[in-house]
């Protein structure tokens, strides 16, 4: 859509609107509010196909009582958990919307809203009803009223009179006349706090009131003698001024029409997931028209990933290589943090699922990786036969479908800073079929089961006596890239797996990044709507960083703990303040092996390797099965070497 809704001066008011809606008008019009009754609307008082307009939070209803398509949507409040709703709703496929009508400009054209456009990628013709109405003064008039306007549903009535509909049906417009419920639908968590309690009380808001919407509605049957209008709605106060539609004896009526789901759940519970100990029961259910799966070879198969915290981001470009290489889909298990609103309008289906957490926690296991136990969740999506595992930080460069013909578990042996080996497979990629006996013998195993690096990937090595191994090119980590470069292969790879820093992580320093080259093909499989809310993002983690810094400066203190102070320090290059924070920390606690690690960056970057290989020594100690910490000291020694040979030869050269 255009990023604003614009008309030259020269144009009457209304034009355009009247253009839009002249091959409409022949058909009659059912204008559904958002009142009790719009939940049992009389369908065999409505007629066959007719145009539909909705307002405000119409998507919040659990069935299609009107439909899912909406030839115009009417709104007069800004609200951004409404706008950004709508948009999600949109993107997802769970409705079809041909105009948005408000007498307000989006966001990008309203002044002091503190929000972006949340439509601005969305098609939708963009329209203003009060153009329409602004042409019959009788109509209005009414908007210049006392103590305010005429509610939504009465606009939609006047703006659809005036651009020459003529048979009408109000449903669901109950004039807040119940005083037991406000709405036909519920009001979720999140919507409600985005509403003040006049919005959810029953009964008229200051705003609005009863004698107005009358006084409205009588102007409008004066306006347009010819209409017919016919009140479907619950209110007595409608049915004294149109009484009441009769039945659809002419022509057929809206359940014998062609109205799409006309009537349907908008979600179906697809299986129900038992539970296990540790592990609660998980009901997966799934959108109208929405696939789970597709069959391979008589077998229900998907491509299943985690996600939690800001890792929508890699599921999109994820999401998005895979649409370019399959037709299979692509199911998200999302953890309680995720953006599930950023993966729905992505349309990436997302299955909630409860976190699963390593029980042996300890000071010398990576702390990041203890909540990727999640992941285990996978074993009980027993409504599919096999599935293929992808980590959110992968993106499939070919077609790997053929995973789902095998049997078994198979993964791809671990590579990166070592060469692949056999003696262990990394759990990025994983192909298996799930099973609810085995997800529960992992869950009895979690306490008596050692992992090497305290997250799944050495819970699983540990767990499972059998693997198959898949060829490296299946689970190409991009380690291998920068360390092995001779045993790279651009053009074989089909999983790219980008581990360890992120390509949307905006601690990175880009002067000094060797995958910059992988990041862009990374950021290629983000849609360009995708990319503008990814730098939104990240703009938004600046502007915080921003103010973080100067609290900093200005109070001495930080919320932080001392290990992500330092990490953000030695990502901006700020080592010495890196190493003052660390050890000014140490004087009342002890050191953990994840801030020895950042102590040990600081001082290599300071040139001061041999502090940093016995920082190191202290760190593999504490950690002894930490591979990344004896990995370092390794690259810390050898760089010690090379820092003492530069120095004795040195000494040679000014002797001689």
């Amino acid at each position: 859509m255009p990023p604003m809704r614009t008309a030259s001066l020269t144009e009457q008011p209304g034009e355009r609107e009247i253009a839009s809606f002249a091959p409409l008008v022949h058909r009659p019009l059912v204008i559904a509010g958002n009142g009790p009754s719009a939940a049992v609307p009389p369908q065999h008082r409505l007629p066959a196909d007719p145009v539909v307009f909705r307002m405000n939070w119409f998507f919040l209803e659990s069935h299609y009582h009107f439909g899912s398509h909406v030839d115009a949507w009417f709104f007069s409040v800004p609200n951004q958990t409404l706008e950004e709703t709508l948009a999600q709703e949109i993107r997802s496929g769970r409705y079809t919307v041909d105009r948005l009508l408000s007498p307000m400009q989006l966001p990008s054209g309203r002044d002091g809203d503190g929000w972006g456009n949340q439509l601005l990628d969305v098609d939708v013709v963009q329209q203003d009803h009060w153009a329409v109405v602004a042409r019959h003064p009788r109509l209005a008039r009414r908007f210049m009223s006392r103590p305010g306007l005429p509610t939504t549903g009465l606009q939609a009535l006047g703006f659809a009179l005036a651009v020459g509909f003529r048979e009408v049906y109000l449903s669901g417009i109950d004039l807040y006349e119940s005083a037991e419920a406000r709405y036909g639908y519920t009001v979720t968590d999140q919507v409600a706090a985005a509403l003040t309690a006049k919005d959810i009380t029953p009964g008229y808001e200051s705003a609005h009131s009863i004698d107005t919407d009358l006084a409205f509605l009588q102007a409008c049957l004066t306006e347009f003698p010819d209409a017919r209008v016919h009140n479907l709605s619950e209110s007595v106060n409608l049915s004294v001024y149109l009484g009441t539609a009769p039945e659809q004896v002419e022509g057929p009526d809206l359940a014998a029409g062609s109205t799409a789901h006309l009537g349907e759940p908008k979600d179906r519970v697809v299986a129900t997931l038992a539970g296990a100990p540790g592990a609660d029961p998980v009901v997966v259910t799934a959108p109208r028209d929405r696939r789970l799966w597709q069959e391979v070879d008589g077998r229900r198969c998907a491509y299943v990933t985690v996600v939690s915290g800001n890792y929508h981001h890699g599921a999109r470009a994820l999401a998005g290589s895979l649409r370019r290489v399959s037709d299979v889909p692509l199911l998200a298990l999302a953890t309680a943090d995720a953006d599930r609103v950023a993966l729905a309008a992505s349309d990436i289906h997302v299955i909630d699922v409860p976190e699963i957490r390593n029980p042996n926690t300890s000071q010398r296991f990576q702390q990041r990786f203890q909540h990727t136990y999640t992941k285990l969740n996978v074993f009980r999506l027993d409504f599919l036969d096999r599935l293929v595992y992808l980590d959110s930080d992968t993106v499939v460069r070919k077609n790997i479908d053929e995973l789902f013909a095998g049997h078994g578990f198979a993964a791809a042996p671990d590579s990166g800073f070592d060469r692949a080996s056999s003696r262990e497979f990394n759990s990025g990629v994983l192909a298996l079929e799930p099973s609810h006996a085995q997800f529960c013998r992992m869950l009895d195993a979690l306490a008596a089961t050692p992992s090497r690096d305290g997250g799944d990937q050495g819970f699983l090595n540990s767990f499972l006596d059998t693997w198959e191994a898949l060829p490296v090119e299946y689970n190409t980590t991009k380690r291998v890239f920068a360390h092995h470069p001779a045993l790279y292969t651009d053009a074989d790879v089909k999983v790219l797996h980008y581990v360890g820093n992120k390509p949307w992580d905006p601690l990175r320093d880009p002067a000094h990044d060797r995958y910059a080259e992988l990041d862009r093909d990374w950021l290629d499989c983000l849609e360009a709507w995708e990319l503008r809310e990814l730098v939104t993002d990240l703009r938004a983690v600046a502007s915080a960083q921003a103010r973080e810094d100067a609290g900093l400066q200005v109070s001495g203190g930080s919320s932080l703990s001392p290990f992500r102070q330092a990490q953000k320090l030695n990502a901006k290059r700020r080592f010495a303040q890196a190493e003052e924070v660390l050890r000014d920390a140490w004087r009342t606690k002890e050191a953990t092996p994840a801030e020895l690690r950042e102590l040990a960056r600081a001082l290599r970057a300071q040139g001061r390797h041999s502090e940093a290989v016995a920082t190191l020594r202290t760190a593999a100690r504490l950690a002894p099965e930490s591979m990344a910490v004896t990995r370092e000291l390794q690259a810390a020694r050898a760089r010690a070497v090379v820092q003492t040979l530069r120095r004795l030869n040195a000494k040679v050269v000014g002797r001689g």
